[in-house]
């Protein structure tokens, strides 16, 4: 819990009690509330109403409606249910916690800005609206100077749902539009999320990135990420896809379909990275030379690691390419990488003979563990194992909760693991962009015993 909020529960307890024990002391318990209903005040104000402190909320307005109350009884009945109400409000917070990203630990302040765009001409026409457009919305992250612009949610609220509605309170260490720091071009990296995840997934790795100088364009894969919202109100929401089911179709199927979705995602990262090289060259734009389009890097994540992988094939103002426990589709997965790329993935599932004949999606899941090893032994870079991670810790996700069942937590903590993969993704694109080295990139470097770190060679 925020500290207004602890003040809050903390203050409507006392006044619980002061109800529950005190006898006509009225002016007591009316100072008691009107101090607490300031907090409620403040705190909606400065940190932000949500749905976890729902039962405190009411709980301030019971506790002050009680002071009408004259029978004893009856008031020792309404303190009852607002120390009830209280423990709700304790509860759900402990379960979903208001949590606090890492800080950044880079010289630069942090600004950003979310983008419509429309692709009059997507290359897949499966992928386009009714007019043959296809609308996208991008989110870029930059470094800023110092300013006292509004900070940014964690997510926008239109793009939460009941459940995750509170992270559109949740305060990151970015600010909306703030003025550009004043350090020339820097390089750029495209952000692709999770096959249907969302470019706000993964703000413990964005903000570092920024406070070290670099631009990251987040892009939303309409249909696919979201839930997205666009400027005309509607959200676009993710939806499961049975083409994409590991337990029905098979290895081939399954590489064909995702190829083919893999295709649609490359050519949104393009066009985004024309428009991109269109403001840059705009001298009535904002982002008039900012971005340094001869350093450009794409990172992803699952589905969106091999996106920006192929991206590289694809096209050549691609530089550098990182995945993070990615499955390879399509031509990537054939071919494998020329320019840098570093993969970092969970351990590896071992499975018996026994696991590979009667399940199928077991049997498939190791058979892209296979090509992806392939894959990997075709490229140049590095290879990482991250022993103790999870698919999902990749992600903010292990902040969520300290339920690992919800968090998807792997054994090794989640600060301890954002501080890990930060630490290599920052030392693989100064590598690879800006030319400067770091000893994390040997293999004989011990920083982290949790890694086990391959350098690659292609062929």
């Amino acid at each position: 819990m925020r500290p207004l909020e602890i003040l809050l529960v903390f203050l409507t307890f006392l006044n619980a009690l002061a109800v529950w024990a005190t006898k006509g002391q009225r002016k007591l318990l009316m100072s008691l509330c009107a101090l607490a209903l300031l907090v409620l005040m403040i705190h909606a104000g400065v940190e932000g109403v949500h749905w976890q402190m729902a039962p405190a909320y009411f709980a301030v307005l019971l506790v002050t409606g009680s002071l009408a109350v004259d029978r004893a009884l009856l008031r020792r009945l309404l303190a009852g249910g607002v120390f009830l109400l209280l423990m709700a409000s304790c509860t759900f917070s402990a379960f979903l916690p208001m949590f606090q990203l890492p800080a950044p630990t880079g010289p630069y302040s942090i600004g950003t800005e979310i983008v419509p765009l429309i692709n009059d001409h997507p290359r897949d026409a499966s992928s386009a609206d009714s007019d043959g457009k296809r609308a996208l919305m991008v989110q870029v992250w930059y470094p800023a100077a110092p300013s006292r612009a509004p900070r940014a949610p964690y997510r926008i609220f239109a793009e939460t749902t009941p459940l995750s509605s509170y992270q559109a309170v949740l305060w990151t260490h970015v600010r909306w539009n703030a003025p550009f720091a004043d350090a020339g071009p820097m390089p750029v990296l495209l952000l692709n999320p999770a096959w249907n995840g969302r470019r706000t997934y993964y703000m413990y790795l964005v903000e570092e990135l920024v406070s070290h100088g670099y631009i990251v364009v987040g892009v939303d894969h309409t249909g696919n990420s979201g839930p997205t919202a666009f400027p005309d109100g509607s959200v676009s929401q993710p939806s499961d896809d049975p083409k994409l089911d590991f337990g029905i179709h098979s290895y081939e199927e399954l590489n064909v379909y995702g190829a083919q979705q893999q295709e649609i995602q490359v050519d949104d990262d393009r066009f985004v990275l024309n428009q991109l090289e269109h403001w840059s060259q705009d001298s009535t734009s904002s982002y008039y030379r900012r971005f340094d389009m001869n350093r450009v890097g794409a990172l992803g994540h699952s589905f969106g690691g091999s996106v920006s992988a192929q991206d590289s094939l694809e096209d050549k103002r691609f530089k550098a390419a990182l995945d993070m426990d990615g499955s390879y589709w399509g031509q990537v997965q054939r071919e494998g990488v020329a320019i840098p790329l570093m993969m970092i993935e969970e351990d590896i599932a071992q499975y018996t003979p026994e696991e590979l004949r009667q399940n199928h999606a077991v049997a498939v899941d190791h058979l892209f563990d296979v090509s992806d090893d392939a894959a990997i032994h075709r490229s140049n870079g590095y290879r990482i194992l991250l022993h103790g991670s999870t698919h999902s810790s990749f992600t903010d996700r292990s902040l969520f909760s300290p339920w690992k069942h919800y968090s998807g937590e792997g054994s090794v903590p989640a600060l301890r693991e954002y501080s890990i993969i930060r630490s290599y993704v920052l030392a693989f694109f100064n590598k690879t962009l800006r030319g400067i080295d770091s000893p994390l990139l040997n293999p004989t470097d011990r920083t982290f015993p949790e890694v086990t770190l391959e350098v690659l060679h292609r062929p």
